[in-house]
């Protein structure tokens, strides 16, 4: 892991980042879980909501982070533990920004760069990636056999979630309850170097199918 953090600003040109309390302690923690170099950008959310979009670059390959997550070494999340709704150390720490800067700072979008892959999580309602990036992590070791095509290639990006086109769109087909958690793990979007568009691997039946009438979330 590097020396230095790195803090973008907006499109804008708004340092916004530079206005919150205690947003380095926030960063660091958020390397030292993950073992990573971090990259911040800020988006305006909705109301007084600052939003976040952050980058992780991890040098680990996708399976020696599972073996991590699952020894409870990578992302201090405990995939084990029987108490489910226990607040994971990154979700912590996000609403300690939140109460020390006294707004509501949430995450817009989450990409984690592995050696071999990389992991893009978009936000479906207020907190949803801190609030379910543990279980999308487990669920990414629980199905890695069936979206690697039985261990014989791995996808060089992982978008979580999709919708089917036929649903309103992004802004109507979720909402801020946590009823629509269950929206990761439907569908995600997978690239393979031996496909030239995107594939849609179906949790619920652990198969890759027909991506025409899928979009990804975050295009």
């Amino acid at each position: 892991m590097s020396n230095h953090n790195d803090i973008n600003s907006d499109q804008n040109g708004q340092n916004d980042l530079v206005l919150l309390n205690g947003l380095h302690k926030f960063q660091k923690s958020l390397e030292r879980d993950f073992y990573a170099d971090s990259l911040i950008k800020t988006v305006h959310g909705k109301g007084d909501t600052t939003e976040l979009v952050l980058e992780l670059d991890c040098n680990f390959s996708l399976t020696e982070s599972l073996f991590h997550l699952n020894n409870g070494n990578w992302g201090s999340y405990d995939v084990n533990t029987s108490n489910v709704e226990a607040a994971s150390p990154f979700e912590t720490a996000l609403f300690d920004l939140s109460r020390e800067n006294h707004r509501r700072v949430d995450i817009k979008e989450l990409t984690i760069n592995l050696k071999d892959t990389s992991l893009i999580v978009t936000k479906i309602f207020d907190y949803s990636i801190p609030d379910q990036l543990g279980n999308i992590l487990a669920s990414i070791s629980e199905n890695f056999v069936h979206f690697t095509k039985a261990l014989t290639e791995m996808p060089y990006e992982i978008f979580v979630p999709i919708f089917e086109e036929s649903q309103p769109k992004v802004a109507s087909a979720v909402t801020s309850t946590k009823k629509s958690k269950t929206d990761y793990f439907d569908f995600w979007g997978l690239y393979f170097e031996s496909n030239i568009d995107a594939v849609v691997y179906d949790l619920k039946s652990r198969t890759i199918i027909d991506e025409s009438d899928f979009f990804l979330l975050n295009q």
